[in-house]
């Protein structure tokens, strides 16, 4: 056995240290992967594939929501049990992980699979922007169930504290979809959709690794029997905790529908693909960060577990703290050569001043994404399953959809990139105002400083 931090007594510094690297390295890689399928699909195929791909990212993020709320739900109960010392909730975890895959999988393939042309067509583009996204969307819908299964299985192994574990398992996918991408792309010559193929194949192998973990009992905690079984005593709390997170990643699927839209509307297939090189390296910046607040989640949920309600507000400080660092690091090549930085996935393109003075705009709003983020963690991992389903809905309808609306139409493409700037700062403002809200009220119990 390695010797890993205890998340209930080690100084939260040295959990941060031990722990955020490997997460901060495995979301990176995942972070890359994406980046470099860009990078593949914009120089491999061309700029109007990589346009009608990201189109999708708003249909994609359905299966990332069902994803999360398996996930969030079943890593959030975790956490507690294992503070607790309960082990006939542990053992009643994985099963219920299994039946929820088959269950969401087998309807998001059967809908996708059905309606591929109507649900791509829904998002806007044409002619050879909108056949490269049918072409990509049929395939990438064929793995759906490893995606789901094989992400939410991982996440239990960084329920239980084993961050670099589960960094392993991303890395060799990762590393097995680089590879596999440009080969089916062009050494198959299946072009948009052989993109589609090397996701599938990588995550195929993810979700069987990840699987040999549980099956040879390398985890922590009592897995009980692998099979298939939904487990009533722990389903409703799942579903409150998970659908939390369902929540956050439907109401980002609103979120995109309404922004991609409303750049094919206002501008063109450049101002689409420029869109989209922005979105994913918002996205590299964005999950690496995440990745380092992963521990967070386990150290919370543990600790709440156990009754040490001062050490979960303390973990939010440091790991909060160590985020917006990381953010500031990654910003600062993209703040000062964003040309050549965009220039990787969109080739041959001429960007203008204004272009690239609104991609700096988003990016200098970057830095309160871990003060809404934290707060969020929080939530989940202490089983307020209501609070973390409100906030990001009431984000969409109340802040996002009408400050968007109301800047597109006042200022054109432009009022786009300010609403993004000026909501992401707004939205971690009030995510702050609640967390103090909710701190004060456990210090009665221990003292706390919500602070």
């Amino acid at each position: 056995m390695t010797n890993r931090p205890d998340l209930l007594n080690d100084n939260l510094w040295k959990i941060a240290l031990r722990l955020s690297p490997p997460g901060i390295l495995g979301m990176l890689m995942i972070s890359v992967n994406s980046l470099i399928d860009s990078v593949y699909m914009g120089n491999l195929v061309g700029a109007d594939a990589f346009a009608g791909v990201s189109l999708l990212f708003p249909l994609t993020l359905i299966i990332s929501a069902a994803t999360g709320f398996i996930a969030t739900g079943s890593g959030s109960v975790l956490s507690r049990a294992i503070g607790a010392g309960n082990i006939k909730v542990q053992r009643k975890v994985i099963p219920n992980l299994l039946a929820l895959s088959l269950l969401f999988s087998g309807i998001l393939m059967a809908a996708g699979l059905l309606f591929t042309d109507g649900l791509v067509a829904l998002m806007g583009g044409e002619g050879e922007v909108l056949e490269a996204g049918k072409e990509y969307f049929w395939a990438y819908t064929c793995g759906i169930f490893f995606s789901i299964y094989g992400l939410s299985a991982n996440g239990l192994i960084r329920a239980e504290g084993k961050v670099k574990e589960a960094m392993n398992y991303t890395m060799i996918s990762v590393v097995l979809n680089l590879m596999a991408t440009p080969l089916f792309i062009t050494g198959f010559s299946m072009g948009v959709a052989g993109a589609a193929w090397g996701s599938v194949l990588s995550m195929a192998v993810y979700s069987l690794l990840t699987s040999w973990y549980f099956v040879r009992g390398r985890s922590s905690f009592s897995t009980g029997r692998f099979r298939v079984r939904i487990e009533r005593d722990i389903i409703k709390d799942v579903i409150s905790v998970g659908t939390s997170s369902l929540s956050m990643q439907l109401s980002n699927v609103v979120r995109q529908f309404f922004l991609f839209r409303l750049v094919a509307a206002y501008g063109s297939n450049h101002d689409i693909a420029f869109f989209s090189a922005a979105f994913r390296l918002f996205s590299f910046v964005s999950v690496p960060a995440m990745g380092l607040l992963q521990p967070l989640q386990p150290v919370v949920g543990i600790n709440y577990g156990a009754d040490k309600w001062q050490r979960c507000m303390d973990a939010i400080k440091t790991f909060r703290l160590g985020a917006i660092g990381l953010i500031l690091l990654l910003l600062m090549p993209i703040i000062i050569f964003p040309e050549s930085v965009v220039s990787l996935m969109i080739p041959g393109e001429m960007l203008s001043q204004g272009e690239l003075n609104n991609l700096r705009l988003i990016f200098l709003a970057m830095p309160w994404l871990p003060v809404a983020s934290t707060g969020i963690i929080f939530f989940q991992a202490t089983g307020k399953g209501k609070l973390a389903t409100t906030i990001p809905v009431a984000r969409q309808l109340i802040l996002f959809v009408p400050l968007v609306l109301l800047l597109s139409v006042m200022v054109g493409l432009d009022g786009i990139y300010y609403a993004l700037a000026i909501e992401n700062m707004a939205y971690a403002i009030v995510v702050q105002l609640l967390l103090r809200r909710e701190l004060k009220k456990l210090s009665p119990q221990a003292g706390l400083s919500a602070g």
